[in-house]
Order: structure tokens, then sequence, then C-alpha cells
């Protein structure tokens, strides 16, 4: 009665109350699961070999599981909730890895594809394993070393690690362009975001998987926090850093003419925290 009432008062005054189509929602890619447990060469160390670089390393970013058995904790000297959960990369992988692997026509076999801030390597070897020749590179020369022990422990040799810091990044330094462009975890730990940004475009040749904290505000806006390198998971030096809104990543991304680009969906209650608390997000971005 109130509904019938409420229509007959809009069409007096012109207007009338239709139900508006809703587009069907955008299918999810195909999921794909992270190779896990690392597999072992069989020529590779011996189980007291591992351990012992394992030991060797005092600070671990993730944790790792190898077949076999082997097992070993993230280490921090400066340890965080979101740091300290074992098998966070995998749950980040499960978010993101599918729609960059659907938006490149379902398969990285044969792509050139560059991780920066690589760390110990493990998104590196997991587009290694999906097909892709690898380059990664970090800041840290013992994150380095790192992932060169997981590329003898698990024998792929179509993965190559460098020593390199983030604005040392070009063409030049790294052997030309890349088809993707791995860049995960870093933007706020650098203090300029938009150079960042139009850096990471400049090594990509088809799209870039954009993965970072956000400031969970709808402004367009970047906080300014002050850093200190204390720990493997801060930024490499000491200094003012900035973490964007997604607004802001949004703003950027139009003013350096990209083709297009979207933001990953959260399609299931298990992604991680950071993700459902809007502290983090990840685009797929076409060059």
């Amino acid at each position: 009665m109130i509904k019938r009432l409420i229509n007959q008062s809009l069409r007096l005054l012109g207007y009338e109350i239709r139900r508006v189509p809703q587009s069907p929602p955008e299918p999810a890619p195909p999921s794909i699961e992270p190779v896990w447990p690392l597999p072992r060469h069989a020529n590779g160390p011996s189980d007291a070999e591992i351990r012992h670089e394992f030991a060797r390393h005092r600070l671990w970013h993730y944790a790792y599981e190898f077949e076999g058995g082997l097992s070993f904790p993230a280490r921090h000297d400066h340890p965080f909730q979101d740091t300290n959960l074992p098998g966070r990369q995998l749950e980040a992988f499960r978010h993101f890895m599918p729609d960059l692997v659907d938006a490149c026509g379902g398969s990285l076999a044969g792509k050139r594809v560059l991780d920066i801030a690589c760390n110990s390597g493990f998104f590196a070897l997991q587009c290694a394993f999906l097909g892709a020749q690898v380059v990664g590179f970090d800041a840290r020369p013992e994150l380095i070393d790192e992932a060169n022990l997981l590329k003898r422990i698990t024998g792929v040799e179509t993965v190559e690690f460098k020593t390199l810091d983030f604005w040392d990044m070009s063409p030049q330094t790294l052997g030309g362009t890349f088809d993707v462009v791995l860049n995960l975890g870093l933007l706020y730990h650098l203090p300029k975001t938009l150079e960042a940004i139009e850096r990471t475009k400049a090594m990509a040749r088809e799209r870039i998987l954009l993965d970072t904290a956000v400031v969970p505000s709808d402004a367009a806006m970047i906080q300014l926090n002050w850093e200190e390198a204390v720990d493997i998971r801060m930024a490499a030096c000491d200094g003012v850093v900035a973490i964007p809104t997604r607004a802001a990543i949004n703003l950027m991304l139009k003013h350096l003419r990209c083709k297009g680009w979207y933001e990953i969906p959260i399609r299931s209650a298990n992604a991680p925290t950071v993700y459902l608390e809007r502290r983090r997000a990840s685009w797929i971005i076409d060059i």
C-alpha cells in the first residue's frame, strides 16, 4: 500500500521508479595453486646442508617447506602479525596470481618476467614453475644469497637473481625490458611513489602486477612515514616512505597513460587479513 502511494506521488511529479538491470559479475579466473612444498633437485643440497644454510641466515621474510618434510619458520628482528603468519605468501599467491596468468592469456610459458625487490625469491620461483624466464633483484645481498639457496635446492634453471637497488633499475642494467613486471610489497617502502610506478612501467612491455599497502581512505592522497632499515621487511635504507590510497594509485596510472588497469577483487574470506581490512591492494596494469 505504502509503496503504491509513493509511486503514485512520484508519477504526479513526473518521476517513475524502475528496476535497473545489473550486469552479471565478472567471472573469476581459474584458480592456480602454488608449487608447495617446494621441490628438491636430485643433485641439490642434503638435509644437513639445507639446515646449515637456513641457520646461517639470521632473518627470513617467509616460512619455507620442502619435499621430504623439511620446514623453516620466518624470522624477523621486529616481528609483526602480518609477517609472522606461516604460509602468508601462499595466500597472496592465490589472491593475485590467477588474475595475472589470466591476463597473460592463461599461461606464463615463454614470458620474460621481472620480479622487483624479489626478497628470497618465492614469487620469482613460482613464475619459473609456471614456465617463465625470470630475473629477480633485491637491494640486500643477503636476500639474494637466500634466493640463490632456494634456486640450488629446487634446481630451477630459468631464474636469475641479482643484487641491485631499485633506483638503479633500467633496461640497461637488467638486459632489456620484460613482458611482465612484478612490483610486490615494495611501493610503500619508497619515498617517490609516482616516479617508482613510472620506472616500473618503463621496464614492462605488456603488463604489471602491482601489490602494495594502501591507506584505507577514499581520498586521493599519499601518507608519509619515517621508516628505518631495522629488519628485512623494512626499507633498504632509513628515510621517508610514501603510502598511497587506492584513489591515488588510480590517478597516477591515469597520469602515466597506462592502457588499462583494474584492482583485483577479494574473492574469498580466506584472503590475507590485510586485503580484507583494505590495508593492501593489488592491480593488473596493461601497458
